[in-house]
């Protein structure tokens, strides 16, 4: 009985085994599919990362160069020339190109970028109101006093990063207007916020010394 439980045995693992083997054949296809997606699909991203890097290099490598230029005209032409496809990129060289316009008192070219880049939906919320608060920043004599408070109020809005340095400027338009009970009031309420930094604190305090208002006393 042993010797026939033996055969029978190994004629069952010899039945499993050539199943087994028959499976593999059938569909080692599949098994040989899914590496070769893996190896490619690994390769891609790996030269999809290194083509992103190397754009991102020469990115700043361009700007650097320009930057480095000693004449204002070229770094502003330089600059100017940089093809950017990535609309944060281009936010940034946008920027650059507006702060070097205005170094050269280029207030219209300087203000078309800047709009450009506060109007771009395609571009983070971030850099947008940053274009914003500079472009309202740089027409403080441009512009009517109620677009510009508008436009601050709006950069005042809970949880905006610029809000404080907004709120300080509607304080600074609110003076403009001779509106001083008012402009104090906004002084103290920045002075008296949880987010306030030193260099606000500093700005903030001066101001209200020049209004005879002890900031020590908030």
């Amino acid at each position: 009985m042993s010797d026939t439980d033996s055969f029978i045995e190994e004629v069952s693992e010899e039945v499993r085994r050539d199943r087994l083997y028959g499976f593999f054949r059938k569909y080692a296809w599949v098994g040989i599919l899914a590496v070769v997606t893996i190896v490619g699909g690994t390769a891609f991203l790996e030269f999809q990362k290194a083509k992103a890097k190397a754009k991102a290099e020469a990115l700043g490598s361009a700007i650097i160069e320009a930057l480095e230029i000693s004449n204002e005209k070229e770094r502003v032409e330089l600059l100017g020339n940089i093809e950017v496809s990535n609309s944060e990129a281009k936010s940034i060289v946008a920027l650059l190109l507006a702060a070097e316009e205005l170094s050269l008192q280029n207030y219209d070219a300087a203000s078309r970028n800047l709009t450009a880049i506060s109007e771009d939906q395609s571009i983070s919320q971030i850099y947008r109101d940053m274009a914003k608060f500079k472009f309202l920043l740089i027409s403080h004599n441009r512009l009517e006093v109620e677009l510009l408070l508008a436009g601050f109020e709006e950069l005042a809005s809970p949880g905006n990063p610029f809000r404080l340095l907004a709120e300080e400027q509607i304080a600074l338009l609110t003076l403009k207007n001779n509106d001083y009970d008012t402009a104090i009031n906004s002084l103290k309420s920045i002075l008296d916020d949880a987010e306030l930094t030193d260099t606000i604190r500093q700005r903030v305090s001066q101001l209200l010394i020049s209004l005879d208002v002890d900031p020590s006393s908030i």
